[in-house]
């Protein structure tokens, strides 16, 4: 008995607490010496492997709760704020429309002049160009070409890239027709000059 010591001898011996689960080790395992004994491995309950791609938030569900609807406030807010904003635009542009009234020769000086700083010779120009292609008639058309309006867009549709209205408004027809010359010609006397040379403009 004496080749043999007892686990809970040299547990009681060195202050160590061991489970009584009634083992005993040898004289031959404990003389090889204590790293011949291996240490089980320990898992702790819950844990993962490294580099398991886990992503855990440290944040009380609480909290992130929170942050989630102040995100959808802001986006709320923020559409919002858009929507009152593409009103405020549609607004303003009514709003110009509407300061142009009478008749769509009056409306052209109006526009010419305080657009362009198209004045006098320019507007005289203005007039016989646009007499001659429309006699300054809103539903004017030409049948053979399709050129629609006061200023005889081709097809009348362009005018569209200034209101829907385009077939009807002269404050939509005559936004567009200044822009063209001004873009294509320069000036009313130009087009007037080129119209007098082809016969369009």
């Amino acid at each position: 008995m004496k080749d043999r010591i007892s686990i809970r001898g040299i547990a009681a011996a060195t202050g160590v607490a061991v489970a009584s689960a009634g083992l005993t080790v040898g004289m031959n395992a404990w003389a090889a010496g204590p790293e011949a004994v291996a240490e089980p491995a320990v898992t702790r309950v819950g844990a993962l492997p490294e580099g398991a791609g886990v992503t855990r938030s440290d944040k009380p569900a609480g909290q992130r709760l929170d942050e989630i609807k102040a995100k959808q406030r802001r986006q709320a807010a923020r559409a919002v704020r858009e929507a009152r904003e593409r009103k405020e635009r549609a607004a303003r542009s009514a709003s110009r429309r509407v300061s142009y009234s009478g008749n769509a020769r009056g409306i052209a000086a109006s526009m010419a002049a305080e657009r362009y700083g198209w004045g006098g010779d320019q507007f005289s120009c203005l007039n016989s160009l646009w007499m001659r292609e429309s006699g300054w008639n809103v539903h004017a058309s030409n049948p053979s070409s399709g050129a629609y309006g006061i200023p005889q867009a081709l097809p009348g549709s362009k005018m569209s890239a200034y209101g829907s209205d385009w077939r009807d408004n002269p404050v939509t027809q005559i936004q567009w027709g200044l822009a063209y010359i001004k873009g294509s010609y320069g000036s009313p006397c130009g087009a007037w000059g080129a119209f007098q040379s082809k016969g369009w403009y």
